[in-house]
């Protein structure tokens, strides 16, 4: 009985898991740059498989000791890990000049407090009152681009080169260079929240490159790349979930019953 239990442990934390999940997607469905998150699970019965018979085959061990219920149960869930789809989401136009979008692969460069370089597909920029370029959360673009406080208007071409042009000149003045990032294994990247990720080992370390160029993404802009995640699927997937819960604690109750009978029975 305490088998079955523990079954359903595994499942209400995994899918539990799996919730706050799909919860964070839609609360995230209109977040420019959002990537879609996905719960990965395996089942357990392969490990305590592969564990029995290892502990059958091992000759030191005395067949009274043998766990052969290892054999008869071994089913059961457990959560893996988050992994996120990259794919491009919907790109609209927004008519502000300081929005961009990447048109493709490639990630923007920001610089955290602590020096660090983190990277973001949000391309809601701001400025700071001494004109620095600023993403959503405030911290400089890398590298680092000054919006002259006078300029009457800024345009970002297709390869990321930032032009101003100023209240006494006709002629636009180049100020600085959006540049990508590009990973071997972008779903590598570790997730820190604020819709910002970091380099790891399994990403790979970032190549640094001009939009449009050896595979990276052009820039637009006075547009946004929003969230990639399907909210119609997203909802499926909560009331499929909701109904796993349903079930892992029908499948509890039933176990509960069945250990009240047999302990009336003794």
């Amino acid at each position: 009985m305490l088998s079955q239990l523990h079954m359903a442990k595994s499942a209400l934390y995994s899918f539990q898991r799996k919730m706050q999940v799909i919860t964070n997607n839609i609360s995230n469905a209109q977040t420019p740059g959002y990537k879609e998150r996905r719960v990965e699970m395996e089942s357990l019965f392969p490990l305590i498989f592969e564990r029995a018979v290892s502990e059958f085959e091992d000759d030191s061990t005395q067949s009274r000791t043998k766990r052969k219920k290892y054999i008869e149960f071994g089913q059961g869930v457990r959560f893996v890990g988050i992994t996120k789809n990259f794919r491009t989401g919907t790109i609209e136009v927004t008519n502000r000049e300081l929005d961009m979008a990447i048109e493709g692969n490639g990630f923007f460069q920001v610089r955290m407090p602590d020096g660090a370089v983190a990277f973001s597909r949000a391309g809601n920029f701001h400025v700071d009152s001494q004109g620095n370029l600023l993403s959503p959360n405030g911290h400089p673009v890398e590298p680092p681009i000054r919006i002259p406080l006078e300029a009457r208007e800024v345009i970002v071409n297709q390869e990321g080169r930032v032009f101003a042009l100023l209240d006494d000149d006709t002629r636009q003045q180049e100020i600085g260079q959006i540049v990508v990032s590009k990973f071997m294994n972008p779903e590598g990247l570790k997730d820190i929240g604020q819709n910002l990720l970091l380099e790891t080992e399994s990403s790979g370390q970032s190549e640094i490159v001009v939009p449009g160029q050896n595979g990276a993404g052009s820039i637009r802009q006075r547009a946004l790349e929003f969230s990639n995640v399907d909210i119609v699927a997203e909802m499926m997937e909560m009331l499929m979930c909701q109904r796993s819960f349903e079930t892992i604690i029908k499948a509890m109750k039933a176990s509960d019953d069945m250990l009240k009978v047999a302990s009336d029975i003794k």
